[in-house]
């Protein structure tokens, strides 16, 4: 089984469209701007997590990230995977988000394939179904494509009744039972609607979106640069990825978030030293350092000399 490793992509072109996901840019910025939700989708439930695209022309979906649940014994979807659609969670809620018309086709032309004794194997019972799905706005799999492995999953709709991916949990049923399947349903429903939200801010404008939030991330951090809490809550309260977001930001000023909070804390040590009788334990203190020692070697590495050899210099 395989884990998703995270790869910086680069900012997408206000042209990116998010249903060709064949592009991989497409691709690259799904994943970007979900893998911190699956994190948090993963850590709340402690089951696995997964996101997947969807191929009409071969009519299977396709594992673009998953991340291993917190459990014993875990099951991980292999990212690559083509996964039939009439067996799976994150299969049936892509045909239940689908146009009439299209789902008809897919009947039509649906051909069974069975792995459990669970797999739906005639058309008319896997229409039920996916009705039933389409009605609650999630689909789940009890055991249809593992035998003993359950999941839920949420669409992420887009234009055309074509979703633009799915996210899901899985996991072995003695830790996600079909009992339970209806209350985790809810959360996989709202981290699929924040995911939404993201992808549609990012699709109408992702240059100005993303130059407007790294304006406002900049103004937020000289602000607050002595909060180094708040400027960690800020930047994860962002609508992009965090990678992403570190990315732009140093592409546009030339320093990562973090150490432009330090170059601006140093400044101010560097005023206390001249302007103040404050000792530098007090001053690394009030600076928000636990350890003068750590506060004198990062002094020292941004203005090239200590902080006490600072401060003899400036002392008249």
């Amino acid at each position: 089984m395989e884990l998703y490793t995270l790869s910086l992509a680069s900012t997408p072109s206000p042209d990116l469209n998010l249903l060709n996901n064949n592009d991989p840019a497409v691709r690259s910025a799904l994943v970007e701007n979900s893998v911190d939700l699956l994190a948090n989708l993963r850590d709340s439930t402690g089951l696995t997590t997964a996101m997947a695209v969807f191929s009409e022309e071969e009519r299977r979906g396709i594992v673009l990230a998953s991340l291993q649940g917190q459990n014993d014994h875990c099951y991980v979807p292999r990212t690559g995977f083509h996964f039939h659609l009439h067996c799976t969670a994150p299969g049936k809620a892509y045909l239940a988000a689908l146009p009439q018309t299209k789902l008809s086709k897919f009947l039509a032309e649906f051909r069974a394939k069975s792995f459990t004794t669970h797999t739906y194997v005639d058309r008319e019972s896997l229409r039920r179904a996916v009705k039933q799905h389409a009605r609650k706005g999630y689909a789940t799999d009890v055991g249809e494509y593992v035998e003993g492995v359950n999941c839920v999953a949420a669409c992420i709709p887009w234009t055309n009744g074509r979703p633009v991916a799915a996210i899901w949990i899985t996991a072995l049923s003695i830790d996600l039972p079909e009992s339970r399947l209806d209350e985790f349903a809810g959360k996989v429903i709202a981290i699929a609607k924040e995911l939404e939200i993201r992808l549609r801010n990012l699709a109408e404008d992702p240059a100005t979106q993303l130059n407007s939030t790294v304006e406002s991330a900049h103004r937020f951090i000289e602000l607050q640069f002595l909060n180094e809490e708040s400027i960690h809550d800020y930047i994860q309260n962002l609508n992009i990825s965090e990678k992403w977001f570190r990315s732009a930001f140093s592409a546009k000023y030339g320093i990562s978030p973090l150490k432009f909070r330090q170059q601006l804390v140093l400044e101010r040590a560097q005023r206390l030293l001249k302007n103040t009788s404050l000792s530098v334990k007090e001053i690394a203190f009030q600076l928000g350092y636990d350890n003068q020692n750590y506060f004198s070697r990062a002094f020292k590495s941004h203005v090239g000399q200590s902080p006490l050899a600072f401060k003899e210099k400036h002392r008249g």
